[in-house]
């Protein structure tokens, strides 16, 4: 019925429509003004119409046409703003690097007694009960076995295997290492060996040390240089605590290690050293060493001389 209706008016407008157009042809053109006004009248709201769902649908194809433009700019921007922290990233790790390059350069060059080969950490052994670090050079570059492992803070370890590329070393953190090493305040000399500890991982302790050893928390310890495999003076660690043995005649120092272990990224191997190596009679013995039995001054597996 609407539909119906719908029909009815647009008939009724086109019938009065043509009625008017023809009394202005039989009147003459005085009447066109008059048809034209009222023509007008008529068609104006459709033309209103039409031309708001006109200028809606240009509106909204403008908008459209904005918001995928504005989408994709996001997305350039965002690829941009990636690319700019990616850059920002290798860069704050391309200088912390060259700091690092940096500090073993001076220290290289300070020590003209040694022959470095550079090398990085690939790996880290997951033992528990090991502390052991694979590094990126081997046998082609000259590292083999029972070669120290330094850093400008001071003593790493030793080389305990060699392979073309890659070589493991045995840090001094190691429950099976053991380091010839001395007390460095000038006063006091005491030497004993440095071991790793296996209920404090990263407090490595100077053991084999009298009850009346004149050692105190803040004192440096060194390489004492016995034993041939590390040279004399590299840093190993300063004192933290000193403890004596239950029912001994001994005590021990624990050390704070000079080397950040977990930190550890470049390493120089001592390849060669030019420093005479210390060397102690066999016999000279402590009076404690008669009661205990004695360590060798060197990395695990390796020939040494007793350290007093």
């Amino acid at each position: 019925m609407r539909f119906l209706g719908k029909k009815t008016v647009i008939l009724v407008v086109a019938v009065f429509t043509i009625l008017l157009l023809a009394g202005s042809f039989a009147h003459g053109k005085i009447q066109f003004a008059f048809i034209d006004r009222v023509v007008t009248t008529i068609l104006s709201p459709f033309e209103y119409a039409f031309s708001t769902v006109g200028m809606s649908l240009r509106q909204i194809t403008t908008a459209t046409g904005e918001i995928f433009t504005v989408y994709r700019e996001n997305q350039a921007l965002k690829a941009e703003v990636d690319n700019y922290r990616q850059n920002n990233l290798d860069m704050t790790e391309i200088m912390a690097e060259n700091d690092r390059l940096k500090v073993m350069l001076d220290y290289k060059q300070g020590t003209r007694q040694f022959d470095f080969v550079t090398a990085m950490v690939v790996a880290r052994d997951p033992g528990t009960w090991t502390s052991v670090i694979i590094i990126n050079k081997g046998t082609n570059d000259g590292v083999t076995k029972d070669m120290p492992v330094v850093t400008p803070k001071g003593l790493v370890g030793t080389v305990i295997q060699s392979y073309p590329t890659t070589a493991k070393i045995q840090l001094i953190l190691d429950p099976r290492s053991a380091v010839g090493a001395l007390n460095q305040r000038s006063d006091s000399r005491v030497a004993g060996i440095v071991e790793g500890n296996g209920t404090n991982h990263n407090a490595p302790r100077l053991v084999n040390l009298a009850r009346d050893a004149d050692i105190v928390p803040g004192d440096t310890v060194v390489t004492s240089g016995f034993g041939g495999i590390y040279p004399k003076g590299l840093a190993v660690g300063e004192v933290l605590d000193v403890v004596n043995d239950e029912g001994g005649l001994l005590k021990y120092a624990v050390l704070k290690p000079a080397v950040d272990f977990d930190k550890l990224e470049e390493v120089f191997v001592i390849i060669h050293s030019r420093e005479p190596i210390p060397t102690l009679p066999p016999q000279v013995k402590s009076a404690t060493d008669q009661n205990t039995p004695s360590k060798q001054a060197g990395g695990t597996g390796t020939k040494g001389v007793t350290v007093p």
